[in-house]
């Protein structure tokens, strides 16, 4: 029962943000405004000290934790804590508030995750603490989702909590 509320309410928190967008605005979240806002956030970060780094498919991510043991591979069930929000820090998704133990658990590389979920998910060990900027060429791009506009880099802090190999 506990869950289920959970569940409502972040679906009804979502659909409110959703119905809160000014459907004429959309034509505002473009290409350029998401490039100026990621810039913008990234030289927050670096001007808090943060360690960011890149990846090669433009990724940007600081290592809070460093974890242990091995990384993922393909097949293995991965269990993660999460956080999700836009730019303005209007959160979209949480594991903590949509999973029955807070923690969400998939097949790494079997599942349907966002492109920039899965690559950082591959550089995270138990234990690992990262926040990462994920453009919205590797999210939802142009066409957005409920409760994310189009061209909207999503920024996530994560905790892998556990790696379970496959059999």
């Amino acid at each position: 029962m506990k869950n289920r509320f959970k569940f409502a309410l972040v679906s009804f928190l979502a659909l409110c943000f959703y119905a809160c967008i000014d459907l004429d605005s959309i034509k505002d979240y473009t290409l350029e405004r998401e490039l100026k806002e990621t810039d913008e956030y990234v030289r927050s970060m670096l001007a808090n000290n943060e360690n960011v780094d890149t990846t090669a498919s433009g990724i940007f991510y600081v290592r809070l934790k460093e974890g242990t043991g091995p990384f993922p591979e393909a097949g293995d069930t991965l269990s993660v804590k999460y956080v999700g929000y836009l730019m303005n820090n209007t959160i979209f998704d949480t594991s903590l508030f949509n999973q029955p133990d807070s923690t969400y658990t998939y097949v790494y590389k079997e599942s349907d995750v966002i492109q920039g979920w899965e690559t950082m998910m591959g550089m995270m060990n138990k234990g690992c603490k990262m926040k990462f900027v994920l453009p919205s060429s590797l999210a939802y791009g142009s066409q957005g989702a409920i409760g994310i506009p189009p061209y909207s880099a999503l920024i996530f802090v994560a905790v892998m909590h556990d790696i379970r190999k496959r059999n």
